[in-house]
């Protein structure tokens, strides 16, 4: 098929396709050594995250922890109601904040806001309208005693 070709020019465009083929598929296997290779997401279900309530301040209402790298927002809201949620927006995944002000909101309203995409959340963690996040923010279950805050992976039923 090649033997017209000098024999250098045969083994430049041999390695061109290998490289070539190479390329191509090197994303696949990846992705099905991933898939292969997956244990599961969060590790220990039963894992939880200790705060104390007393961190959560007028000045400083939220406060982020992780649970097996999952971050997690616990905030404190005007009428002194202490709620969990989970920090990863919904639209590409960036970390969400707490503002006491969302950043344009007319009304002024609390709520989440992901500087990455302008994606914002009320105070409950849904979504609003006209932003980026398609989903509402996971609002997380927690214990407390006294000032001891035990927040844990399961969704607040």
């Amino acid at each position: 098929m090649l033997e017209h070709i000098p024999k250098k020019r045969r083994t430049v465009l041999k390695g061109m396709l290998a490289t070539s083929v190479a390329a191509f598929t090197a994303p696949m296997l990846y992705v099905v050594a991933k898939y292969l290779t997956f244990t599961g997401g969060s590790g220990d279900a039963n894992a939880v995250a200790k705060m104390s309530a007393a961190d959560l301040t007028p000045d400083a209402p939220a406060k982020y922890v992780q649970i097996n790298g999952e971050p997690i927002i616990v905030v404190r809201e005007a009428d002194n109601q202490i709620r969990a949620f989970t920090a990863t927006c919904t639209h590409l995944g960036c970390t969400v904040s707490y503002k006491p002000v969302l950043p344009g909101s007319t009304p002024p309203m609390e709520g989440f806001y992901c500087k990455c995409h302008h994606g914002k959340y009320d105070a409950a963690g849904k979504n609003i309208k006209g932003t980026p996040p398609p989903r509402p923010l996971t609002e997380l279950s927690f214990t407390q005693d006294g000032e001891d805050l035990v927040i844990s992976l399961k969704p607040k039923v």
